[in-house]
């Protein structure tokens, strides 16, 4: 059997797959190499989920022309408390503009300390945030006193702004630190779809979405597959996705029911029978 996830944020459709391998016995020396080789490729898919994650926040709050793209700089290096204060006022003035004109603030943070080469660079933020027409420029330079300002509108250059979160994610942060703050009123993605699938099942697109970029590798410790989507027509990707969601209830009662019938052979009761009040 494979296992397969399924997650859905605003128009955002990813879908994994994979399946473990057998791994025969190896000697000292080709388990260091393989060690070696599957810490790079757990470091590129911790990656790679970071920015999905990413992706489906901007993909369900934001939206492309009418939300905005800001980077905030300093006139001078701060040190680490002065920079906290400074973001606190900053939202804390944002919060109160936003209120006075009936809209929510929201926000997603990066912080940055070095250029694309890894060569440092003056501290700075980068900022998705709400807009509001005609007074985004005044707005959010009277918010920020403490350097410069640069306020676009925000754009999908790329299916499900994979450009712009490849570009807020670049720089590889340490351990202790996010990499990313948001604000507490961001509505988050549901939970994934998981379920077990054939060895023999391949991931398919499903209908209503348009196929933005397919992976698929084998390797010894098995064989997975990612596919990222837009879903480009809701009302067939809604009819799939109910459809996918009474297929993995239906399993999921039939493990159930099998379940307590070796449970009842025992003697034993089932908490999820009880639950439902069977």
């Amino acid at each position: 059997m494979q296992c397969r996830k399924e997650e859905v944020g605003g128009k955002l459709y990813l879908a994994y797959q994979y399946s473990y391998g057998v791994i025969r016995r190896q000697n000292p020396r080709e388990r260091a190499e393989r060690r070696k080789v599957t810490s790079e490729a757990k470091r590129k898919i911790n990656a790679l989920n970071r920015r999905f994650e990413l992706m489906k926040l901007v993909s369900v709050n934001f939206t492309p022309g009418r939300d905005l793209f800001v980077e905030l700089g300093w006139d001078h290096e701060p040190d680490e408390k002065e920079d906290a204060q400074a973001l606190k006022s900053f939202h804390r003035r944002m919060r109160r503009a936003f209120q006075k004109a009936g809209r929510e603030y929201k926000y997603i943070l990066v912080t940055e300390t070095h250029k694309r080469d890894g060569s440092d660079t003056r501290l700075h933020h980068h900022v998705i945030m709400t807009g509001l027409t005609g007074r985004d420029l005044a707005l959010v330079r009277d918010g920020w006193p403490y350097g410069s300002v640069d306020v676009r509108s925000l754009r999908e250059l790329t299916d499900n702004f994979e450009d712009t979160c490849k570009y807020l994610l670049k720089e590889r942060k340490p351990k202790n630190k996010r990499s990313y703050n948001t604000s507490s009123n961001l509505k988050r993605p549901p939970e994934p779809l998981k379920r077990r699938v054939a060895e023999s099942a391949d991931l398919i697109v499903p209908p209503g979405v348009k196929l933005v970029n397919r992976d698929r590798r084998d390797t010894d410790c098995g064989r997975y597959q990612i596919l990222v989507g837009k879903i480009i027509d809701q009302k067939a990707f809604d009819r799939y996705w109910d459809k996918v969601q009474k297929d993995r209830r239906r399993v999921m009662e039939q493990e159930h029911w099998a379940k307590y019938a070796r449970q009842k052979k025992r003697g034993a009761s089932s908490p999820y029978l009880a639950r439902n009040g069977v």
